[in-house]
Parts: structure tokens; sequence; C-alpha cells
């Protein structure tokens, strides 16, 4: 028996080996959090996050999206690695969370009652809400807007399985009510239409093959996305509002400590500002539909007439050409003959004294134009060279300049900064730009006063419109087709 044992060891020792080996790797895995022996290996932070726009972006040129731009701070102050999980329904993704698949979930607009959370296996912490995105209802512009939210019950209500839209609806008046539950909350009077959250265009194709004329949404989201969905309309905000912080276990040692100080550090800066500015910040309040009509028709009118010349400049400067697109549209409206109130004109609305900088003896030559004001941007963005300076906040700024002048630019980033803000930043000189025009300013300025109001107005038009044409692009819309190679070349670039 002893030699029959002493062989068997002698032919599967490996194996023991190897099953010892892998049950140390189990119980090292999990004190990642805890130890973490340098140089050799980042612990894994396990990120659970609906698909949505907020997280990661398809659609925005201007980066990852808030959400995963967020926990790459987070991971890149505490060297930690994300690794991302996916999950649309809030439920599941709590019984994740619970089930120790998960370490911290982002980008659900819900917050559950602090009993909710005591009563989970693993205990969970909630972090600070950081948006609050008003509850609105969305339908066809083909049918009525609906009076109430008591009406839209009546004709038909889609709502997406979120807890806290489903609260929204709770709240009804008794005489709308087909029933009251035991805790003497009310129910729409005709049955209500559901659908897993999701993305907001699954939303929307459900919405136009169903028996539902409306849906209740989360305004933020939906901001997004409305401009690329020019037949729905937002008819109104309910007195209700979606609220979004993180949440994360508690039973992970170093993590809950290391995002308590996450947060407060943010929320005393103005980092968090910044990145949410980057996202939504030019977004307008609602989308002009008749104003995106008219982009879209002037693009398949007048594109192609300039479309060799825009992607020459855009090639020869180094600049996305769909850029140079939402600038040229925003400056004349494709128009050559345009003169503005205060006399400047052509199609890239450049001044006197800067066309005969740029040797322009025509600033009503289009061609010609397109080509020195590409030249003047990149000039601008040139100067602007400073080694703690954004890639998109550096176009940002030149964009203001474009408009103001440069040294209006540079007085703006010089009164962000003696306001302790960042000089560097579009979302900080933005919002000290308009104080250009007021003497207890401007008296001080070394270039004097200047309508620093209309070079934010130009700038975040400018954004807006570039996020349009872009997401159009990317989107494989119809409409995308009018930029031809020129948005295949930005998007390679």
């Amino acid at each position: 028996m002893n030699q029959l044992f002493s062989r068997f060891l002698a032919h599967h020792l490996w194996l023991l080996v190897f099953l010892l080996i892998f049950l140390q790797l189990i119980l090292v895995s999990r004190l990642l959090w805890d130890t973490q022996p340098p140089g050799l290996i980042k612990p894994v932070l396990r990120v659970l996050a609906p698909e949505s726009e907020l997280v990661h972006s398809r659609i925005s040129p201007f980066g990852p999206g808030m959400e995963r731009e967020l926990v790459e701070l987070f991971a890149n102050r505490t060297g930690v690695h994300p690794v991302w999980l996916h999950m649309d329904e809030a439920g599941t993704a709590w019984d994740e969370l619970r089930r120790h698949r998960a370490d911290l979930l982002v980008g659900f607009g819900y917050a559950p009652s602090r009993p909710f959370l005591d009563s989970l296996v693993a205990p969970v912490s909630a972090g600070p809400v950081y948006a609050r995105h008003p509850v609105g209802m969305v339908h066809h512009r083909q049918h009525r807007p609906p009076k109430d939210l008591a009406e839209a019950c009546r004709r038909g209500l889609l709502i997406p399985e979120n807890p806290a839209l489903f609260q929204t609806i709770a709240h009804l008046p008794y005489e709308f009510a087909q029933e009251r539950t035991m805790a003497g909350e009310s129910r729409c009077a005709a049955p209500l239409l559901t659908i897993a959250e999701g993305t907001m265009p699954r939303q929307f194709a459900v919405m136009s093959t169903s028996e539902a004329r409306f849906m209740l949404v989360d305004t933020g989201r939906f901001a997004l996305w409305e401009p690329f969905f020019v037949d729905l309309q937002l008819a109104e905000n309910l007195d209700a509002s979606l609220e979004y912080r993180w949440f994360w276990r508690d039973d992970r040692n170093r993590l809950a400590p290391l995002l308590q100080e996450f947060w407060k550090d943010l929320l005393h800066s103005r980092e968090l500002a910044r990145i949410q500015d980057k996202y939504i910040g030019f977004l307008p309040e609602s989308s002009d539909r008749h104003a995106l009509l008219h982009l879209l028709a002037t693009l398949r009118s007048e594109l192609p007439r300039y479309e060799k010349t825009i992607l020459k400049a855009a090639q020869r400067y180094d600049i996305d050409p769909l850029l140079l697109i939402a600038l040229i549209y925003h400056e004349s409206r494709f128009d050559p003959e345009a003169v503005s109130r205060t006399g400047v004109r052509g199609i890239m609305q450049i001044t006197q004294a800067t066309a005969r900088e740029l040797g322009l003896s025509d600033p009503m030559d289009a061609r010609k134009s397109i080509l020195a004001g590409a030249r003047y941007l990149r000039q601008i963005s040139n100067r602007l060279d400073r080694p703690d300076l954004d890639e998109w906040d550096r176009w940002f700024l030149a964009l203001s300049a474009y408009n103001q002048g440069i040294g209006h630019t540079w007085d703006a980033m010089a009164l962000a900064e003696s306001l302790d803000l960042k000089a560097t930043s579009w979302n900080d000189v933005k919002s000290v730009f308009p104080l250009l025009s007021q003497r207890e300013y401007f008296s001080n300025a070394r270039h004097g006063y200047t309508r620093g109001f209309e070079a934010v107005a130009h700038v975040e038009a400018i954004r807006y419109y570039y996020y349009v044409l872009h997401g159009l692009l990317v989107l494989e819309r119809p409409e995308g087709e009018y930029f031809g190679r020129l948005g295949r070349a930005g998007l390679l670039s």
C-alpha cells in the first residue's frame, strides 16, 4: 500500500504542486486591495456600469466618456487597473455587487434607500451626488404633447426599468390610479409598457414600434442624443430627478477610504466641473429642430462646392475637417458674401487687419478665405502652445481668439489665473471671459475691453456643431454622407 502511494506521489507530484500554487493565487487575488507588491502588479478594480453615452461615449469627439474619464482619473491617482463590466438593469447590477462580482457601480441614475444598502450581504457605501438630471417626458412631434403625466398614462407610456422612474408614476393623483398598493402608492390607470434601460437609441426604437405614445427619460442622457432624433421632442420636465453617484463595497479595506478621499478632493476642486463641461457643457437647453435641419440642408447644398478646399486646408494645417466645417457654418452659414454687423466679410469672417497679415487680398473669395482662415486658426493654436494645455482646451481657446483676438484670450487666461482658476482650462476661462466687458476688469487688462460673452457663445456653438457632425458620421446616418472623405479624414487624423 505504501509503495502504491509512493508511486502515486511520484507520478502526480506536479499536479499537487499546481493545485497548491493555484490556491495561493486565489488567496493573493482576494488580498489585492490590501497588499500590492511594488512594481509587480496593479490591483484590479471591477467597475460595473450601464451601456450609456455618459459612460462610454460613441458620439462625443471630446473624450472616451464622462464616467470613464472619472474612473480613469481615480485609477491614475491610486494606481489601480479598472476592468469594465456592463449591466443595464439596476437590480441585476446590485446583485453582482452583492455577490462580490464587482467592486464599484457607476453611471446608474438611481439612489436606493439606506435600509436597502444595509440589507446587502456585502456592506456598500454611497458616494456624494455629483449630478442630478430631471425626469422628462418625450413624445413624437406628430403627436400632441400630454397635458400631464396622468394623460400620458392613459394614452400609453413607456418606462425604462429604472426604479427612480417608477417612483414618478407612484405619485399620480388617486383619481388616475388603477389601484392602491398596501403602501398607498398609486399605479398608472393604463397598463405600463416597460423596457430594460439599455441605450437611448434602443429605447427610441422600442417606442417607435410599440403602442406607447410617450416615454419617460433621463433628460441628462436624452440631451446627448436629442440632436440625432429631431422627430422626438421633450414635452416637459416632471417633478422628479435622477441622482448620480458612485457605490462601492466596503469590505475591500483599501478601496473604501481611497474612494472617499477621491470624492472629497474632487468636490472641493473644479476638476469635476471641467470634466462635465467637456461632455455636456456646450449642449443647449433644448435642440432647435429647425436649426438642425438648416445645418443639414446647408451641408447638402454647399459642402460639395468647397469639399476639396476644406480637405486641402485641413491637411495643410493639421485641423480636423469637421471642426473647419463647424467653424465655417457658424461664421457664415457657408455664404461667401456674408457681412457681419461689425463689417467683417466673407465665408470665414476674417477682419481686414487679419486679412492683410495673412496676405488675403479678397476675403470674398471663398476658397482663398477658407485656406487663410485655417492658416490663421493654426497660427493661433501654435501661439497658445503650453505644456500643461490639453488638446481640446487649446482648440477652444484658439477658437475664442479667432473671434476676439489672441490678446483678449490671453487677458482672459490671465484673469482666470488671478482668480485662482486654471488658465489652461476652457471651462475656467469661459467663466471669466465675459467679465472683460466690465470696466472693473477690462481697465486692468492689457488689451482692454472685449465682448467676452461673444467669444464664449462663439466657441460653445462651434463645439455643438462639431459634436453633431461627428455624431452623424460615427452613427453612419445618411446625413453623414454629405461629409464624404472629409469626415473620414477627420476620424483618421
